[in-house]
């Protein structure tokens, strides 16, 4: 019974009994040169590790944001403001009036002052000329209100929102201030405009059940001055974000978790102006009754896979943290494991940029900068635990005779010494579907230079409805091409 839907994604169905699937800190990929049926069509990876690269504040990781020439990243940690060179030294360049919560950052060309970085915290606006090293929180006297949760730069201008209300206003052309006391409002319906971010030259206006489009038509009308965007007629849509820090690109538009008047939580994406439902039933069941209006996100690609990375620190009592991968179109779980409570949590990731030929995150609690490494197998020095959890095998609810389970781990990868010298992979099974659980079975998937090995368990019983449990914790490069069963079926 080769591979048997072994290898899949995490997909457990709100009765465990239908489906109880898991994929965790492991992603598929497909070969497109294989036929289905053919081993190894599908294969499991580890997700990619965390190497640390520089210290900030013993804080949350509040935002990052890579300056374009891409030779400044800017970074908040607690209320402290850094500006992070190529060597991944941060120096500080400011200081915030809040110490937790994401902030926005954006930035344009000014005329007075060339490159400047605009950050938003919710209470304030401030800007950081880079030429001058000049970090000015804006005057109260600055554009039509103070402060702004969400910033975006769209014909160099910054555009932001008011918080709670339906307004959003903009700096002026090429400048780091906002003269004039002029804005927009996202009043196609009557909810609040909850974010908003530009796609391709377009501002979309995400409100809690709605969302709209505008686009920029100049500042002059017969000579008056006036606020420069205007809506694009045809682009209203019955649907908007739930979770105002949820929203990241995703190949050439953007993904949210959602809010309509039917529901929330399901996660989409923006197709031109229709709104595409790419979450399963699985993700969304996890999320049923729980907040997620404090969900964050962003995105990072390795080897050709974009991944939309959504974390929901206020799911279960530990977080949680989903992955969406545009090329397979499946969901897999990117967890840390708590070793000393032997938990898994959401990610260690708050946020995320694309600097110095590394993605980097930013810590939730820490004030550490890690890139994101797929030849690392630790998070930092900790355990990564790896684990997939196959789907039910049954056939008819008659007895099945297990003889053998193997499963073919790219062998020869232990270390050449300490934990993970001779890597080890844990099996254990349920035989009444997912409810409880056999003892663990250990063997090993094969020390360096192994590469004959196979990680073989016999005499595992019989069972009517059968579920399969691997487990993997060693800093190892554990990746699963296939799984083989030998099995019987019985008469009764």
């Amino acid at each position: 019974m080769p591979d048997f839907g072994f290898v899949g994604p995490s997909y457990e169905a709100p009765s465990i009994y239908q489906d109880a699937q898991e994929s965790i800190n492991f992603f598929a990929e497909a070969d497109p040169n294989k036929q289905p049926g053919e081993r190894g069509i599908v294969a499991l990876y580890p997700t990619p590790g965390l190497l640390l690269q520089t210290q900030l504040a013993n804080a949350e990781v509040r935002g990052l944001h890579t300056m374009p020439g891409e030779n400044i990243l800017i970074a908040v940690a607690g209320n402290i403001v850094y500006q992070i060179n190529t060597s991944m030294v941060a120096t500080q360049i400011g200081t915030l009036a809040t110490y937790t919560g994401q902030v926005s950052i954006s930035e344009n060309i000014t005329t007075a002052n060339g490159l400047i970085a605009y950050i938003v915290d919710g209470p304030s606006r401030y800007t950081w000329v880079v030429a001058t090293n000049t970090f000015t929180l804006l005057p109260t006297s600055d554009g039509p209100w103070v402060g702004a949760s969400v910033v975006d730069n769209i014909d160099n201008y910054n555009i932001y929102n008011q918080i709670n209300s339906q307004n959003w206003a903009c700096t002026d052309l090429s400048s780091r201030l906002s003269t004039q006391a002029l804005y927009g409002s996202a009043d196609g319906s009557a909810d609040q405009l909850v974010t908003l971010i530009v796609d391709r030259r377009q501002v979309y206006l995400l409100g809690e059940v709605t969302s709209e489009v505008w686009v920029d038509v100049g500042n002059t009308i017969a000579g008056i001055t006036t606020f420069p965007f205007q809506r694009v007629p045809g682009t209203f849509s019955q649907s908007g974000c739930a979770a105002q820090y949820s929203v990241a690109r995703v190949a050439d538009s953007f993904a949210c978790v959602s809010r309509d008047t039917r529901g929330i939580a399901q996660i989409k994406l923006m197709q031109g102006y229709t709104w595409l439902r790419i979450s399963t039933h699985a993700v969304e069941q996890s999320l049923i009754g729980q907040i997620v209006e404090d969900a964050i996100a962003y995105t990072y690609q390795i080897e050709g896979h974009e991944m939309y990375v959504v974390t929901f620190p206020s799911v279960g009592n530990n977080g949680l943290t989903w992955v969406f991968d545009t090329s397979t179109k499946a969901w897999h779980k990117w967890l840390s494991w708590n070793s000393s409570s032997a938990v898994y949590t959401r990610h260690r990731s708050n946020c995320g940029a694309y600097f110095n030929n590394m993605y980097i995150v930013g810590d939730y609690q820490n004030g550490k900068l890690y890139s994101v490494e797929n030849a690392v197998y630790t998070e930092d020095g900790a355990t990564i635990r790896r684990l997939r959890r196959a789907p039910h095998i049954t056939n008819n609810l008659q007895r099945q005779y297990f003889e053998s389970f193997q499963i073919q781990f790219q062998p020869g990868v232990g270390l050449s010494t300490d934990q993970g010298s001779n890597p080890q992979a844990m099996l254990r099974w349920s035989s009444d579907g997912g409810s409880t659980w056999s003892n663990e079975h250990w063997v090993t998937i094969g020390q360096i230079g192994q590469y004959a090995n196979r990680a073989l368990w016999r005499r595992l019983g019989w069972s009517r409805d059968r579920i399969f449990e691997v487990v993997v914790s060693d800093p190892v490069k554990a990746v699963i091409v296939s799984a083989e069963l030998k099995a019987e079926v019985g008469e009764n």
